[in-house]
């Protein structure tokens, strides 16, 4: 199994906080990415990485290996929720349904360990990160480095997607966390 994971904090220490797992979907790349909000509202780096999918492998080893990764990634840094990219259309059927198998997967190691599963469209991603709905990857990876004040960028950038999906949602359920509390 080849993971490649980037961790800058070991133990953290107990906060008034939100920690969000954000993940990439792909078939041969799936990224991940933990962030935490703390309770003055500063994004906090917690982790990332890439789990590498050898298209050698037959489609239900691959999908195994996400499941199995997303679950020790989830067993050791106990985030609050889970946000994903939500279904986008492909023009291949058939690169759209393994892409949708890989995001069931994920659903379900999420739901298998009693999270909460989000669904964002890539459009309101990008625009929450870079304020720009079509913003290029570089661009995405450039500005999580910068939000999540990292000294370099993610090694790949399904982790900076991650990343970046894990960060919009932190700001969609704290507006909706503050909406509600002012009704």
């Amino acid at each position: 199994m080849a993971v490649n994971s980037q961790s800058l904090t070991s133990t953290p220490a107990k906060l008034s906080h939100v920690r969000t797992l954000g993940i990439d979907c792909g078939t041969e790349f799936t990224g991940y990415g933990l962030v935490e909000q703390n309770e003055k509202g500063e994004l906090l780096y917690v982790t990332c990485g890439t789990v590498k999918l050898s298209t050698r492998n037959p489609l239900p080893h691959r999908l195994n290996q996400v499941y199995e990764t997303l679950r020790q990634v989830i067993g050791e840094f106990h985030p609050d929720d889970v946000a994903i990219e939500d279904i986008f259309y492909a023009v291949n059927a058939k690169s759209a349904l393994k892409l949708g198998q890989v995001r069931g997967v994920a659903m379900l190691a999420a739901a298998s360990c009693g999270l909460q599963v989000a669904e964002y469209a890539p459009l309101s991603i990008k625009s929450a990160v870079v304020g720009y709905g079509k913003a290029e990857k570089s661009q995405v990876q450039h500005m999580v480095t910068s939000l999540l004040r990292l000294s370099a960028p993610p090694d790949s950038p399904d982790a900076a997607d991650a990343l970046a999906i894990a960060i919009c949602h932190l700001h969609t359920a704290g507006t909706l966390r503050r909406q509600e509390s002012a009704r």
